[in-house]
């Protein structure tokens, strides 16, 4: 028999499955607190006691879906033999990972509405520090030239790619935006690491 706890975790895992569907279909605005308890398949208190507010239940969910896009970035980077390729390979799976329609719709179009401005720029901060900073510190070790400051340029580096998963998201055909969008990406990199 599980315990009150586990419930408690299984009550806020189908919640959050049930907002994210929700919010990827239909938007924030258009979501109501009722159907993701209903869809979830609990009662609206239970909602509630997880979630004071639909913009907190968002807020769980954008920032679960930010994290699972940093395992995918990560992911992708180990597969590369060099800090170079490690951060091609990263860009390359944060452009993949935007034609995901969770992503498009929370994150890309909705998260700075809902949430502003600054919480997307706190998450930006955060891969910056835990992702983009130490990789471009690893390239200059391998003998790259980083221009200026390494966490400045992770910063512009991260503009750049937030700007062509703009355009991937905003395409109608995202996975053909990807292929036309990443050789300049690509390109930028090799840039900025000469």
């Amino acid at each position: 028999m599980p315990t009150q706890v586990e419930r408690r975790e299984t009550t806020r895992a189908a919640l959050l499955v049930a907002a994210r569907e929700l919010f990827t279909e239909k938007g924030f605005a258009a979501t109501g607190r009722e159907e993701i308890a209903e869809r979830a398949g609990v009662t609206r208190g239970a909602l509630y006691h997880h979630f004071e507010s639909k913009q907190a239940a968002f807020e769980a969910v954008a920032t679960e879906l930010d994290r699972e896009l940093a395992v995918a970035v990560v992911q992708a980077a180990r597969k590369a033999k060099t800090a170079y390729e490690q951060i091609r390979q990263s860009c390359r799976a944060y452009l993949e990972a935007c034609t995901d329609p969770s992503v498009v719709r929370i994150l890309l179009t909705e998260a700075a509405a809902v949430l502003g401005p600054q919480w997307v720029r706190r998450s930006n901060e955060a891969a910056c520090i835990e992702l983009l900073t130490p990789a471009l510190d690893l390239v200059e070790r391998e003998g790259h030239t980083v221009p200026g400051d390494t966490h400045f340029a992770a910063q512009l580096l991260l503009g750049v790619l937030n700007e062509a998963a703009a355009i991937v998201a905003a395409s109608p055909k995202p996975r053909a935006a990807v292929k036309q969008v990443a050789p300049t990406v690509d390109a930028f990199v090799a840039k900025l690491l000469a």
